[in-house]
């Protein structure tokens, strides 16, 4: 089973392949209250799928296959707004 550090290590590991490519501005700070979705978050959407799609294929290459991408479209309200958020979210999907 995966653990939370895990999940916030690739996660952490997308944060830093996209903040590449980013703005100043637009940059992810590496910790747990930076908001990755919704209203406050610095990421367009664009940025928001990149950073989603990288987390899974690192996932994937952890033997882990979830569509992270979908079950956030699908959901009314945003399934996490943090990154703390999402790792809780990630190890909740993969129970």
């Amino acid at each position: 089973m995966i653990s939370k550090e895990e999940i916030k290590n690739t996660i952490y590991k997308c944060i830093k392949e996209l903040n590449r490519q980013l703005p100043e501005e637009s940059k992810l700070i590496l910790e747990e209250a930076t908001v990755i979705a919704g209203e406050n978050s610095p990421l367009d959407s664009l940025g928001l799928a990149t950073l989603i799609i990288c987390i899974e294929r690192h996932l994937t290459s952890l033997d882990i296959n979830i569509n992270i991408l979908d079950k956030f479209i699908e959901s009314s309200d945003p399934p996490f707004i943090t990154i703390e958020e999402m790792c809780l979210w990630l190890l909740e999907q993969l129970k």
